[in-house]
C-alpha cells in the first residue's frame, strides 16, 4: 500500500539553518554587486538588492540571509568610505581571483624546496590608494574580538598581499578585515 505522508502546514513545518558558510557567501555576493554610489539610504540598498534578485544576480536565499543593519553599518565604515572614493578613481577591484606559486618548503618544512606550491584563491576587495594598495577581507565569524580574527587569518591576507604585489607592482600598505560579528574594520 502508498505510504501516507501526513500534511503539515508550511508554518508548522521547522525551516532549516543556512550555514556559515553560506550566509558567509550572500554577504560577500551582496557586496561584490552593491553600487556603492547608490547606498545612501537603507530604502536604496534594499532597492538594489530587490533589483539584483529579479535580475538573477542574486538568489532570494541570499537575500533573505543578510542582516540589512549589518550592511548599513558596513556602508558607514571607514573601509567603505575608502573603496567608494577609490571606486570613483576606477581603482576598485572586487572578488578577483588569483593563483600565487610558493616554495613548497614555505608551506612545510620538510617538503622540498625546489617544488612549487600553488595557492589559489579569491580576493574579497583591494584598491589603490596613491602607489600602493589596500586589501581587504569580508568575515562573518561569531568573535569576541579581532585579535581572533587575525589568529585564524593572517596567513591568508599575507597571501593575497604577496599575490597582488607580484601581479599589480605596488606594494600593500595595508591588510584590514572587516567582522560583520563585530561591525568594524580591524587593520594590520
Amino acid at each position: 500500500e502508498p505510504e501516507i505522508v501526513p500534511y503539515i502546514p508550511k508554518f508548522m513545518q521547522q525551516k532549516e539553518e543556512m550555514s556559515g558558510t553560506a550566509r558567509g557567501s550572500a554577504y560577500h555576493r551582496v557586496l561584490e554587486l552593491l553600487n556603492l554610489e547608490k547606498c545612501d539610504s537603507a530604502e536604496a540598498v534594499q532597492q538594489q538588492i530587490e533589483a539584483f534578485v529579479r535580475a538573477g544576480r542574486l538568489s532570494k536565499e541570499y537575500a533573505e540571509a543578510i542582516q540589512m543593519d549589518k550592511i548599513l553599518q558596513f556602508l558607514q565604515s571607514d573601509l567603505a568610505k575608502r573603496m567608494r572614493r577609490s571606486g570613483q578613481e576606477n581603482c576598485l577591484y572586487r572578488e578577483q581571483p588569483f593563483v600565487l606559486g610558493i616554495p613548497a618548503n614555505r608551506m612545510e618544512p620538510d617538503f622540498p624546496e625546489e617544488e612549487t606550491i600553488l595557492v589559489q584563491g579569491i580576493i574579497d576587495v583591494y584598491f589603490q590608494e596613491g602607489q600602493s594598495l589596500v586589501v581587504a577581507d569580508y568575515k562573518t565569524d561569531k568573535v569576541d574580538n579581532g585579535d581572533e580574527l587575525w589568529k585564524r587569518y593572517k596567513m591568508q591576507l599575507d597571501y593575497y598581499a604577496e599575490a597582488l604585489t607580484q601581479l599589480v607592482g605596488l606594494p600593500v600598505k595595508e591588510k584590514i578585515i572587516y567582522s560583520f560579528a563585530l561591525g568594524k574594520g580591524i587593520s594590520c
